[in-house]
């Protein structure tokens, strides 16, 4: 029976367990007590571990150490970089222009949108049916008082890998400067995130999505590029984050992104390949089970990973299986998957992320969400496929 067996945990899109060494460091620095800004010996050691994490992150990631803001969440970090870009410019200017793309995560359109009361125009940029955009469909689109851009790296649903560097290229060629934004919180277990190469201004990452803990994150900030505080308080981290640091969840959130980005390149092969299997098994169980989001090509055991698709992500529609209900069902047979972010859970309408791929409406409802630990096995993968035929075979409609 299913419910016997261990369970499998196929949700790391909305989260992700601790890693050994993550863990260890946490552990480690949790006898870290004093408050880093305080100059006596147990704030003085509390300060040199928290730039021993900065400095360590900077380098996972391509940066100078002073151009990392350790933040509470990935939704902080991008608050903290469209509002604190944003609202200066929109004080000094009255107006200003922005553009994002329709499938971001609510974090950046949820922020962007409440600027829209303030003044600023923003351009909702669509997608093509695999959830990509061209670079020239946001070039084409800048404006005279264009000032900043916002697209995603890897979409938390479908797993689209975006052209960020390309859409950089083609805004260095702009007649003005247009800050470049990207949220990079699935990125890094699974595509290189180095600033310099991407192109970025700014970048948010989230512990939790690369095995590190829940509660810290950090906005990468160019420098030069300004910007201003949206939580006030205190002077630290900057003077862009009020607020006394988490020693011990920033230390091994430094240390999980250095892991994920060591090993990216074979952890990202590895799992594409028990994803493709995975893929393979579903089709062969599950007739008529559709893809939503990029191609992932041949289903192959040794297939590379799909240039424009994260290689631990499925999403799968199975018409006639409610989607909401497969995930209950699932659950009940030891599988842990989801519909859409996390952050969306308890909203009737479908998926902002599905629907702009141009699904149709009685499909819109029927994605599932699969998305793979780096551990996911091939026999994980079969029993997600068997899990997901018990489910279409006991509540699919006609």
């Amino acid at each position: 029976m299913f419910w016997k067996k261990r369970r499998i945990y196929a949700d790391a899109a909305a989260a992700t367990p601790l890693s050994r060494r993550a863990r260890r460091e946490f552990l480690r620095l949790l006898s870290v007590y004093g408050n880093a800004g305080a100059l006596h010996a147990e704030g003085q050691r509390a300060h040199e571990e928290l730039e021993a994490a900065r400095t360590r992150a900077a380098k996972a990631i391509g940066a100078h150490a002073d151009e990392i803001i350790f933040t509470a969440s990935g939704t902080e970090g991008n608050t903290l970089a469209l509002h604190g870009l944003l609202r200066p410019v929109l004080r000094e200017r009255g107006t200003a222009h922005a553009m994002t793309l329709a499938i971001e995560h609510q974090s950046v359109l949820e922020p962007l949108r409440a600027l829209v009361r303030e003044g600023l125009a923003l351009t909702e940029a669509g997608v093509d049916a695999q959830g990509l955009v061209m670079e020239n469909a946001i070039v084409s689109a800048v404006r005279p008082d264009t000032a900043l851009v916002s697209v995603q790296l890897v979409n938390s649903e479908i797993g689209a890998i975006e052209p960020v560097h390309q859409i950089a290229k083609g805004l260095r060629r702009a007649k003005h400067k247009i800050f470049l934004h990207t949220d990079a919180s699935q990125a890094p277990l699974w595509v290189p995130v180095n600033v310099e190469k991407l192109g970025v201004d700014l970048m948010t990452l989230d512990a939790q999505k690369l095995q590190g803990p829940k509660g810290v994150g950090c906005l990468y900030v160019r420098r030069g590029t300004p910007i201003e505080p949206v939580l006030w308080g205190g002077k630290q981290e900057r003077g862009l984050r009020g607020g006394t640091q988490n020693v011990p969840a920033i230390g091994s959130f430094a240390l999980a992104l250095e892991d994920a980005q060591r090993w990216q390149e074979r952890r990202a092969r590895k799992t594409a390949a028990v994803r493709d299997y995975l893929w393979s098994e579903i089709l062969r169980l599950v007739p008529g089970a559709l893809l939503n989001g990029p191609h992932i090509g041949d289903v192959r055991l040794n297939a590379p990973p799909g240039e424009m698709r994260a290689a631990n992500n499925l999403n799968v529609s199975v018409p006639g299986l409610e989607a909401q209900m497969a995930v209950i069902a699932l659950d009940a047979l030891g599988v842990g998957a989801s519909t859409r972010s996390a952050c969306t859970i308890g909203s009737q309408d479908p998926s902002h992320v599905i629907v702009a791929l141009g699904v149709p409406t009685e499909l819109s409802g029927t994605a599932i969400r699969i998305t793979l630990l780096p551990e996911a096995t091939r026999a994980d993968a079969r029993r997600i496929a068997a899990a997901l035929s018990e489910t279409a075979r006991r509540y699919k409609k006609a």
